[in-house]
């Protein structure tokens, strides 16, 4: 409350990083309290923004009216449905608003890398004295295991989150991130890819490897961005390749991937070919009872069997249109990210790269949907940076160009980005602000 509105989305960061998923009080968790605090100082203000014209925002409303919706489909006696799911809608919309209202200026990519930057290395620092001592110190303010877990005799710190693996998939996913502020914050930068590295080792967790290295393989594709296109149907030419000429289906490559010993990747793709045979169970609303996917199950959850797989995760909860929304969402920020670059590419920007690492973390979180669920706090880390895009949009290049820019309202960067025309002539205001000077006739 007492933050600046540049600061304010700060503590969200802090709190997804640094509490637990615990709920008390009906289902309130620390990140929960966070954001309705956030929300409810927003609104007077005037920062709360919603428009049906912006594309994005008309598909997180979607997303949230499929979630609610599929409460029809699901039986009662097994708990109560429609708790379950404004828990969800409170979590993304409510984390997408948060970001939407407070990662609003021009340079707010940026500052957000620079305070996650901040946050991953406190987090690091905890993390290392688990992995020493094998105790979490985050059980003390309710983080569910006190005793580290072991695999193959190393430790797997947890920290405050449901799993080691999504632990380490904090700070994977921060790398991408952190990579641009070498060129402007030297030192945080370092310190802050040091603390991802550690993050990373620390949970002892093939996953967050793979998710990092995705991340740093897809920055270094930024010399060939202009190729991007032809690079993406080569690969996806590779994969139809793979499926026809393999016994298995492609996404048993999973299986292969054991970087650090004990890996269920077979696990997470046999989840896949299941999820696939009994799509007829889901695909409408959701389902009840997964069970009889899986050999094995959850002794905590009876009715379901591990659904490590976000996609997959979404789909049992609210049905194949939920998850396709997923998609859309992701598709549709691909291409605002896309098509903003193309713009910054003609002044030659170093706003570009910028953009190009975000949507390297994004991939990295796309992919990593496929092998564990977003259940608890960590999705902070991903509707967050869906909240704050057209914030991180609407960059301004021209104290680098000397050029005169238009500053717009999120929904016009948003057509513009998307290679539409904007809108001017409903409502919207346009002002144009000169960086050098001009002589006036």
């Amino acid at each position: 409350m007492s933050l600046s509105r540049r600061w304010a989305f700060l503590p969200l960061l802090v709190a997804a990083c640094h509490t637990p998923y615990a709920p008390f009080l009906g289902g309130l968790t620390v990140c929960r309290v966070v954001i309705l605090s956030g929300l409810i100082r927003a609104a007077p203000n005037g920062w709360l923004s919603w428009s049906a014209r912006n594309r994005l925002d008309l598909l997180v409303g979607i997303f949230a009216i499929i979630a609610l919706c599929s409460t029809l489909g699901h039986q009662w006696q097994l708990g109560n449905p429609l708790t379950a799911r404004l828990r969800l809608v409170l979590d993304v919309i409510g984390t997408y608003l948060y970001m939407r209202a407070y990662l609003a200026e021009a340079d707010a990519l940026q500052w957000f890398s620079r305070s996650l930057a901040i946050v991953i290395i406190s987090f690091a620092i905890v993390l290392l004295i688990e992995k020493e001592s094998g105790i979490n110190p985050y059980a003390r303010i309710g983080a569910v295991n006190s005793e580290s877990m072991v695999r193959d005799g190393k430790i797997r710190a947890q920290g405050p989150f449901g799993t080691p693996i999504l632990t380490g998939t904090v700070g994977a996913v921060a790398i991408p991130l952190l990579i641009p502020l070498w060129r402007t914050r030297r030192r945080i930068a370092m310190a802050g890819l040091a603390a991802s590295v550690i993050v990373v080792y620390a949970t002892a967790s093939s996953g967050p490897i793979g998710t990092a290295l995705l991340g740093l393989a897809a920055v270094t594709l930024w010399k060939w961005r202009q190729h991007l296109k032809p690079l993406l149907i080569g690969l996806c030419v590779c994969l139809i390749v793979l499926q026809l000429i393999k016994q298995r289906p492609i996404w048993y490559l999973m299986a292969l991937m054991d970087l650090v010993g004990g890996s269920t990747g077979w696990h997470r793709a046999y989840l896949i070919d299941m999820g696939l045979q009994h799509l007829n169970e889901w695909w409408l609303c959701g389902a009840d009872y997964t069970r009889h996917w899986m050999p094995y199950g959850l002794a905590a959850v009876p009715e379901h069997c591990d659904l490590t797989n976000y996609y997959l995760h979404l789909g049992v909860m609210g049905g194949l249109p939920l998850t396709l929304s997923l998609l859309a969402l992701q598709w549709k920020s691909f291409r605002l990210i896309g098509g903003r670059m193309a713009e910054l590419r003609t002044s030659r920007s170093p706003d570009e790269f910028w953009l190009w690492c975000l949507g390297s973390a994004l991939f990295a979180h796309a992919v990593t949907f496929l092998s564990i669920s977003y259940f608890d706090q960590i999705y902070v880390f991903f509707w967050g940076l869906i909240g704050g895009l057209m914030g991180f949009l609407n960059v301004d290049s021209a104290q680098e160009t000397g050029e005169p820019h238009v500053e717009s309202t999120p929904e016009v960067v948003a057509e513009r980005s998307a290679g539409e025309s904007p809108s001017w002539g409903r409502g919207h205001g346009r002002r144009v602000i000169l960086s050098a000077p001009v002589e006036l006739p």
